[in-house]
């Protein structure tokens, strides 16, 4: 009886717990880039892989990356990996992409050599270098998600103004945000297609503590003209990458999403799409350099996790 009583009470225990098990779904996938990233060219209306980069060697399993190298003069088209101190390096005049893989994890480094990229100053409406790391994920419906779990280290490497005497504010930066295209995804709605921004930033040049910016995305000629948000700094994390120190984002940004979208509704944006329509489409992070500036960063752990309903 007693060992009846016992499996009884086992069997009891593991159905509870097999019930409370959180259902998750990773939203970003092949975090530590081992099977390789697609290499995108300079012009945006022409977004073809033009070469793929291997830094661990080629794999059975297709690249979920690509790098998009929006308005640069270097392209790394063809350029060779060189390995120095165990990390593989693609680098011309323009850029240089590091990739250090440690037991579980894979260290990654953008930098943009600005000062090769302008001949002279950036003037209003032009365009400006990118080097991004982006991907399309899984199209999770929204809906279905009760947290979103966002989480990187990062730290600033250096970022150095070379603009002169010809600086402005409003015109030159160097800036790395984490984007989510956050998009209507039902074919019976009407507002099928429709998107917006939503963006989590890491650093701004021009400032150290970033506050909300709510804004339609222009400045350029192939500028998307949709809604974009970036929350406050503060809301992801405490400090600033300006110091030059390791900061470490750990966050449910599900309540910063619903309330980014219900933002871009009350600015007249996505009029035919409702929370049930939407899904994060893709994702992008790296450098935007509007500025003639150095810089570069590096970014480990990005995970971007899923809690379902």
């Amino acid at each position: 009886m007693k060992h009846f009583l016992y499996f009884i009470l086992l069997f009891t225990a593991l159905s509870s717990k097999a019930q409370n098990k959180v259902k998750e779904a990773e939203i970003i996938t092949d975090t530590r880039f081992m099977n390789g990233v697609n290499l995108i060219g300079e012009s945006s209306a022409r977004p073809e892989v033009i070469d793929t980069l291997y830094p661990f060697g080629k794999t059975k399993m297709q690249p979920v990356w690509k790098m998009p190298q929006w308005a640069t003069r270097y392209n790394l088209k063809g350029v060779k990996p060189k390995i120095k101190k165990d990390t593989v390096i693609y680098e011309n005049d323009g850029k240089k992409v590091s990739f250090f893989k440690a037991k579980n994890r894979t260290l990654i480094g953008l930098e943009v050599f600005g000062s090769n990229e302008y001949v002279k100053p950036r003037v209003p409406n032009q365009e400006w270098p990118h080097l991004l790391l982006e991907q399309r994920t899984n199209q999770m419906p929204i809906a279905q998600m009760r947290k979103l779990n966002y989480k990187i280290s990062a730290k600033l490497m250096y970022s150095d103004n070379l603009t002169g005497t010809s600086y402005d504010p409003g015109l030159h930066a160097a800036q790395v945000t984490l984007y989510l295209l956050v998009q209507n995804v039902n074919k019976a709605s009407s507002g099928l297609g429709d998107y917006f921004w939503f963006g989590l930033p890491l650093y701004d040049s021009r400032n150290k503590a970033l506050e909300e910016y709510a804004a339609q995305d222009l400045g350029k000629e192939d500028a998307t003209k949709k809604f974009i948000l970036n929350v406050a700094s503060n809301e992801l994390f405490s400090g600033s990458l300006h110091q030059k120190q390791w900061i470490h984002i750990e966050k449910d940004i599900y309540p910063l999403l619903i309330k980014a979208f219900n933002t871009a509704k009350a600015n007249g944006y996505l009029k035919t799409t409702s929370v049930d329509d939407i899904a994060i489409e893709s994702t992008n992070v790296g450098w935007e350099i509007p500025g003639t500036f150095n810089a570069g960063i590096q970014f480990q752990n990005l995970k971007l996790t899923a809690e379902l309903k």
